[in-house]
């Protein structure tokens, strides 16, 4: 009698105490509210191709790429969900909280990886294809020097301010052709017999395979002489036969120049309404130069990613005076856009505590096909404005920031910007070439930086960019027509 009490006092008890907790939890503790809703982040990874054939889309293999979502965790700590991507070039990011989130993007290339890009406040659906002028499958020339020995006849008499240039929509291959030797014509010649150009220093250095279908075509920009703003405009063009080069060997190329019908461009520059916004770049920024370009861009309507050819360059002295218009010729296919842009420069210096200077320009201006660029050229958009790190003015230089700064800014005085972009910069210590650690694409005026990517001991700059066209769902892609300016901090140190 006394043990059945006393199993059912302690059942009693125990009843009681759990009915105490779960009364508790009712009253007192109620759970967590549930989190948001959850959903997939897709998208895509598929570059067009512009080629001699047309265009050619490209999935490249999947592990060539991460792509992950961050948001903050229930916490506040950042959480990371990465995608799983597809051979066909789409991915998904399962199971995405529905709150703000940034996108990080990173792509292997050769031995390491380019700098991770991030799209703050990124869509659900995005497109990280790019336009590119080339076949996927052009192959780098890895070994130097890989020469052409280029004989030809009918040049413009040869001038010290004359280029040839090497571009092939097949290969991609685009930039100066450099003398192996750095020995260039002589004043006068009209003919080239055996001259050495190394390709491996081409700013786009692929292999040509005319046994691929690729032709190349070689320009001749020949300096025009002008009291205040010379320049260089194409006035002769070589269209080879077919040829095919090998790593590191030497491939033989002759033929003979023939004139490009010339044309006119008036462009003109309101330097005094660029130059106004110099102390906007940074208190001590200072107007170095003003300059125009015309390319022509294989893509049309759509600027691609790569290195096009030029048709007038033209870097002048702040205080020039350009001609009335640009004199040149155009070879290429009537379907490829002529695009104009046209800006000015500043530059400033940054100073180390060890006391290495480097000078770092940045550029106020636009573009836009020339058939509609409008002339004299005045800024369409300004830097951003009053640039902290962590609340504090960026213009001097910042001792301790932490590995995980907030940057905040202003909009410009002139303008609507589409998009904030702002690159992390590394200054070597000894002077060497400056690093671009990572890019944040966002529409705010407030960035905190990740961890990981500022390290201990090393001096960093942020250049904080706005352009008044972009895309969030098509980030890497653009039009011909853009309107851009850029501001600069002083050195950071974490």
């Amino acid at each position: 009698m006394i043990r059945r009490s006393m199993r059912f006092f302690l059942g009693l008890a125990c009843s009681s105490a759990i009915f105490a907790i779960g009364c508790g939890d009712t009253i007192d503790n109620p759970p967590p509210p549930p989190g948001p809703p959850v959903s997939d982040v897709t998208g895509t990874i598929i570059d067009v191709h512009v080629t001699e054939n047309g265009d050619m889309p490209n999935m490249r293999e999947p592990s060539q790429y991460e792509v992950a979502a961050v948001f903050p965790g229930d916490d506040g700590t950042p959480r990371e969900i990465p995608a799983l991507i597809n051979k066909d070039g789409s991915f998904v990011i399962s199971n995405v909280p529905e709150v703000p989130y940034d996108l990080r993007f990173v792509e292997l290339y050769g031995a390491g990886t380019l700098p991770p890009r991030y799209i703050v406040n990124a869509p659900r659906n995005i497109d990280l294809g790019r336009v590119y002028a080339g076949r996927p499958d052009a192959e780098l020339i890895e070994t130097e020097p890989t020469e052409i020995a280029l004989s030809a006849t009918n040049l413009e008499p040869w001038s010290d301010g004359d280029a040839l240039e090497l571009f092939s929509l097949g290969s991609g291959s685009a930039g100066a052709l450099l003398p192996t030797n750095g020995t260039f014509p002589t004043t006068g010649t009209t003919s080239l017999n055996d001259y050495r150009v190394d390709t491996s220093r081409l700013l786009n250095a692929t292999l040509v395979s005319g046994d691929k279908g690729d032709k190349a075509v070689i320009t001749q920009l020949a300096g025009t002489a002008h009291l205040t703003a010379p320049y260089q405009s194409v006035r002769k063009v070589l269209e080879p036969p077919t040829f095919t080069q090998t790593d590191g060997e030497l491939t033989s190329v002759s033929g003979t120049f023939t004139d490009v019908p010339q044309k006119d461009l008036p462009i003109d520059i309101t330097a005094s309404a660029f130059n106004a916004f110099a102390s906007d770049v940074h208190s001590t920024a200072t107007v170095v130069g003003k300059n125009v370009r015309l390319i022509a861009e294989p893509g049309g309507e759509r600027a691609t990613v790569s290195i096009t050819p030029n048709l007038v360059l033209c870097e002048a002295l702040p205080s020039a005076t350009l001609p009335q218009s640009f004199s040149y010729g155009n070879p290429f296919p009537s379907a490829w856009a002529e695009v104009v842009s046209a800006d000015v420069a500043f530059a400033m210096t940054h100073v180390l505590p060890s006391g290495i200077s480097k000078s770092t320009a940045v550029t106020i201006g636009q573009s836009a096909p020339a058939s509609s660029f409008v002339t004299p050229a005045v800024p369409l958009i300004g830097p951003p404005l009053d640039i902290k790190v962590n609340d504090m003015p960026a213009q001097d230089t910042l001792t301790g920031i932490g590995f995980t700064p907030t940057v905040t800014f202003s909009p410009p005085s002139l303008g609507t910007p589409a998009v904030y972009i702002i690159a992390i910069r590394r200054l070597d210590p000894g002077g060497a070439t400056t690093r671009t650690i990572a890019v944040f694409s966002t529409t705010d005026t407030t960035l905190r930086i990740p961890d990981g990517l500022l390290s201990f001991g090393y001096y960093y700059y942020f250049r904080v960019s706005v352009r008044a066209s972009f895309d969030t769902t098509t980030p890497f892609k653009s039009g011909t027509t853009n309107a851009y300016a850029s501001a600069l901090t002083g050195v950071l140190t974490p």
